[in-house]
């Protein structure tokens, strides 16, 4: 399945990321974003560096230094933007339905096992669908492969570092704590990547992410 990013005029990519276009002219003039050619049209991609360094400049972080982060987050929170069915446009959806033919015998007797009165088909299936739209996706934007961060970590001495729900407690950062170590001395920024990606979802117009043009 061949995807497209959808893209966004310059009023919904201020409405999406709070960011003034104003502001993300003066950014660009300054280097701090990427130039544009003709009229500006925003995709997802663009408009979560724009709401990444929207976020870091308003806490006090200057453009020059947010965009040596913003890229690395807006990447990682694209990661969890994908996890969403609201993110896919209908046709996405029903093309990945259509390319996941009928669940084997085989596994729905093995959901049924594990789950008993609780397996339902359609779960199932929403869920197989899911995963083929979210490696469509991971292929789109060249991240196949690349474990999905849940939390990302701005130390006070400006490392950036990200941590999954899955790791060791210990090894978290709120685990082994060096308190007389530069990157914990200092004001530290937490990141939920998978709320920020639901604010971004909830503010599309449209879904972001749609079937490639020719692919319907």
């Amino acid at each position: 399945m061949q995807l497209e990013l959808e893209t966004y005029t310059p009023s919904e990519a201020e409405e999406i990321t709070a960011v003034k276009q104003a502001t993300v002219r003066n950014w660009r003039r300054a280097g701090h974003l990427p130039r544009q050619q003709g009229h500006a049209r925003y995709n997802l991609a663009d408009m979560l560096v724009m709401f990444v360094m929207g976020m870091l400049v308003s806490r006090g972080t200057s453009p020059e230094a947010a965009k040596e982060f913003a890229g690395h987050a807006a990447r990682a929170i694209f990661q969890s933007t994908i996890w969403s069915t609201k993110a896919f446009s209908q046709s996405v959806r029903d093309k990945a339905k259509a390319e996941l033919g009928e669940i084997s015998g085989d596994e729905v007797s093995y959901f049924k096992a594990q789950l008993g009165d609780d397996f339902r088909l359609d779960f199932l299936e929403v869920a197989r669908s899911q995963e083929i739209m979210v490696k469509a996706a991971e292929q789109l934007a060249g991240i196949s492969g690349m474990k999905h961060p849940s939390w990302l970590v701005i130390w006070a001495d400006g490392s950036l570092e990200f941590f999954h729900d899955d790791e060791d407690p210990d090894d978290s950062f709120f685990g082994n704590i060096q308190h007389g170590e530069a990157y914990v001395q200092g004001p530290v920024m937490l990141f939920c990547l998978g709320a920020l990606a639901q604010m971004v979802i909830d503010r599309l117009p449209r879904p972001a992410i749609r079937l490639a043009t020719g692919a319907e």
